[in-house]
């Protein structure tokens, strides 16, 4: 299930490239400015692997809006059972003042040929 956030960028982090390979970058958003929340609501989301290139045009003081997706994963260790949960984004985009999209950021491209349409290596 995909959900939708509109806020105000408070932060953006570097990208994070872990032993495995794996790299991530978080964006922190805060309330939007038109929110009728009085108190400081900052929200953490990761943009995975290829996404995380979607936050490079991203500055503090933007409005966007993001699509995510909620992740839940369960691990075992020494403290017994903990479970973790990942805002993890999927796409973002500027808004204008007046709330409507100034600056679509593309998502990464997909594998294809050079008329851009996909082609399915898999052997088998």
């Amino acid at each position: 299930m995909m959900y939708d956030y509109q806020g105000v960028v408070e932060e953006v982090g570097e990208t994070q490239t872990f032993s495995s390979g794996f790299t991530k970058r978080d964006i922190i958003v805060g309330n939007d400015v038109d929110s009728e929340n009085r108190y400081p609501n900052p929200v953490k989301f990761s943009f995975k692997k290829t996404n995380c290139q979607m936050l490079d045009g991203i500055h503090k003081g933007q409005r966007v809006k993001l699509r995510f997706a909620i992740d839940g994963r369960r691990w075992e260790g020494q403290k017994g059972v903990q479970y973790f949960v990942d805002l993890t984004g999927i796409k973002i985009e500027v808004l204008g003042a007046d709330g409507t999209s100034t600056e679509p950021v593309p998502a990464p491209a997909e594998p294809g040929d050079a008329a851009g349409e996909f082609v399915d290596d898999v052997p088998f």
